[in-house]
């Protein structure tokens, strides 16, 4: 392997070291477990970090620089933060995860700091999208010179707290909530603020994409329901289901089928280890997920309760009808990307 120097090196070594951190936790994290990743010594770690602690912080901030948010210019103040609070928030749900777990695991005592100051540390205020409000500010939606800091950082601190309070990306509603119920109506005037209940006489006819959207939330609130009484999370549910079904995927398999981040699914599997429910496995060099006979049985019941939501979904419908909607829903879905 050719040698490698400066940048080229130090980005191996960070990404290392975030690698480690995703799998092993903060924790079992090590110089010697991170210089066996990046195959070198660990002097050559020592040289750059005086401990683990400035490794780790080193490896988060470098991992934030590598995955920039897009700045969104949809025309509008408000198009802008909904787009821009939403990539946010989907984007860090997974790095926000890493953060938190390192910070509880030890992080925070080792190097004295709170986790705010951590936060600050590694995020600082990248969070707040200064173009968009200038972009605003010349359209005249807003006026900045009489708007303070703090009002302006407003929706991406709400966005930051419900990050590390859920470990999950916000849903659209709650996005939507800190755009139009509680910042609009601090930065713009009264006229300016567009009232989006919609009014009593009208009410619109639900479009499609509403409808699958009911459709997925009275599926998940019934497996909800199921996992509950098994001491399970919706999200452990189905990624045990899906590995009665899978055995012996890997990671990445298992982030794809949830349309989770890698660093949320880590968590998850460790979650899930702890209580005996799955193992990971090395085969042919790579880590491979199994449920555990414990694991199995636990979720045996979860496709009677899909089945049991679907005919609830779709009883007002003949079986003529569900086979119609059966071969609309295939031929949507093998236009999609990654369809069948």
């Amino acid at each position: 392997m050719r040698r490698r120097h400066g940048e080229q090196l130090e980005s191996a070594l960070l990404a290392a070291g975030w690698d480690e951190l995703v799998e092993a936790g903060y924790a079992r994290l090590t110089m010697e477990s991170v210089a066996v990743r990046a195959r070198t010594s660990e002097a050559v770690l020592y040289r750059r970090w005086a401990n683990k602690d400035e490794l780790v912080l080193a490896a988060m901030r470098r991992h934030r620089d590598d995955h920039p948010i897009a700045m969104p210019d949809t025309g509008s103040l408000r198009g802008d933060l909904l787009a821009y609070l939403t990539a946010a928030s989907e984007s860090l749900a997974g790095f926000f995860a890493i953060a938190a777990a390192a910070a509880i695991s030890g992080l925070s005592a080792h190097t004295g700091a709170t986790p705010g100051q951590i936060r600050d540390r590694i995020i600082g205020d990248r969070l707040l999208p200064r173009g968009i409000y200038e972009r605003a500010h010349a359209r005249g939606e807003i006026d900045l010179t009489r708007l303070s800091g703090t009002v302006l950082e407003m929706p991406f601190q709400l966005m930051r707290h419900d990050l590390l309070l859920d470990l999950a990306p916000l849903r659209p509603a709650r996005i939507r909530s800190i755009v139009d119920e509680l910042f609009l109506p601090l930065v713009q005037p009264p006229s300016e603020v567009k009232d989006l209940t919609p009014s009593r006489e009208y009410k619109p006819r639900p479009k499609s994409g509403d409808l699958f959207r009911s459709i997925r939330w009275v599926r998940r609130k019934r497996i909800e329901e199921w996992s509950r009484t098994r001491d399970l999370t919706f999200e452990q549910a189905i990624v045990l289901g899906y590995l009665e079904r899978q055995p012996g995927v890997i990671q990445r398999d298992v982030a794809e089928m949830s349309h989770t981040t890698p660093a949320n699914v880590s968590l998850l599997l460790k979650g899930l280890e702890r209580r005996g429910l799955v193992e990971r496995r090395t085969e042919g060099g790579r880590k491979r997920v199994y449920a555990t006979e414990a694991g199995l049985d636990l979720v045996a019941g979860l496709d009677a309760v899909l089945a049991e939501a679907d005919e609830m979904v779709f009883a007002p419908l003949g079986r003529d009808e569900r086979d119609r909607l059966e071969a609309m829903a295939a031929k949507i879905d093998a236009h999609l990307p990654g369809g069948s």
